[in-house]
């Protein structure tokens, strides 16, 4: 008989699509219940004034996602009451802290096993630690995290990359590929490499999403496609283009210390990166000859980073980091890999 997961991720672009597809290809059935969070909802000015309050008086940020969750609530509740003898065999939610905390305490009366996997570092959503008491196993992505909170026995973890079969096979391009959102905090890494990257000759395959013209202000169009909320790539668009790209770049956050998603692209296709992330070089499947570390600020050695060949990773690292190993990790299923996080002392 198939294990059923109930799904609570974030809306993101597809990525709940992805992790539903990957699931389902392992051979779980699903219960998907994410839902789009980001807008903000008021149905009339009492809901608008008693939200400042909470915000502001109360410090409450619960009263704004149940308004939020209150479009979806019915369809939610109604895919939980159908789930066969009334459980789920587990509950996967990433960032749990982005729900109302009803609707992650019915995830857990109604699931075997309820984990969450913490992708940002907790001190940037510090509200995720009232809702620990609902899960069997609580993951962060940023040791820093582990060694802050060591009361709470946070479980290492790290981003992983999908490893369904995708439906078309992309085209080499060649290309330099990086899709992200303008960030002012990282502006002067990205126009130091995009005018690095020009000078060198390199073709460019960017994608920023902006809410305004800033970023086309600083950056310029050469090589650059400007996202709105309408024309913004999906996860598994992205993949297509990671896949046919010669080299992919990343600029890290600085809220948090682990290795975004564009790193485990990389490693799954084989392809180079260049990073400002500095912690990568501590994780086991890093190699200078596949990853270019750079302090945003001064790129002398990418021209011949660029020039050595890739070299291949262990195969049974590689696969450590693959959505089926994570998966299995994650709810504890045997056999699998346990995932470490730097300095691998644990």
């Amino acid at each position: 008989m198939q294990k059923t997961v109930i799904l609570a991720v974030p809306h993101l672009y597809g990525l709940d699509q992805c992790i539903e597809k990957n699931l389902r290809f392992h051979g779980f059935e699903v219960v998907n219940l994410c839902y789009d969070d980001r807008d903000s909802f008021y149905p009339n000015l009492a809901s608008r004034l008693w939200n400042a309050y909470h915000k502001h008086i109360s410090k409450d940020g619960n009263y704004k996602k149940k308004l939020k969750y209150s479009r979806y609530q019915t369809e939610i509740e109604q895919k939980l009451a159908a789930l066969p003898g009334g459980k789920a065999d587990y509950a996967l939610c990433i960032r749990a802290n982005i729900y109302p905390k009803e609707i992650i305490a019915a995830i857990r009366a109604h699931s075997e096993v309820c984990v969450n996997y913490q992708w940002d570092g907790v001190d940037r959503f510090p509200d995720i630690l009232q809702y620990l008491d609902y899960f069997d196993r609580f993951f962060v992505f940023d040791g820093q995290d582990r060694a802050k909170y060591p009361q709470h026995g946070f479980l290492p973890n790290s981003n992983f990359y999908f490893d369904f079969p995708l439906e078309n096979t992309a085209a080499a391009t060649g290309r330099v590929y990086f899709v992200g959102g303008y960030e002012a905090n990282r502006e002067s890494a990205t126009r130091t490499f995009i005018e690095t990257a020009r000078g060198l000759g390199l073709p460019l395959d960017f994608y920023i999403y902006c809410k305004d013209e800033r970023a086309r202000a600083v950056f310029g169009d050469e090589g650059i496609t400007y996202l709105t909320r309408e024309s913004i790539l999906s996860f598994e668009d992205n993949l297509q283009k990671v896949q046919a790209a010669e080299v992919i770049v990343d600029f890290v956050s600085p809220d948090h210390a682990g290795c975004s998603f564009r790193i485990f692209d990389a490693l799954c296709f084989g392809k180079k990166i260049i990073t400002t992330n500095a912690v990568v070089r501590q994780y086991d499947f890093y190699h200078p000859d596949n990853i270019f570390v750079w302090d945003g600020k001064d790129l002398s050695g990418m021209a011949e980073f660029l020039q050595r060949p890739y070299r291949p990773v262990d195969e049974n690292i590689r696969q450590k980091y693959g959505f089926a190993n994570w998966m299995c990790y994650v709810l504890d299923i045997q056999p699998h890999q346990r995932i470490q996080l730097p300095p691998y002392n644990d």
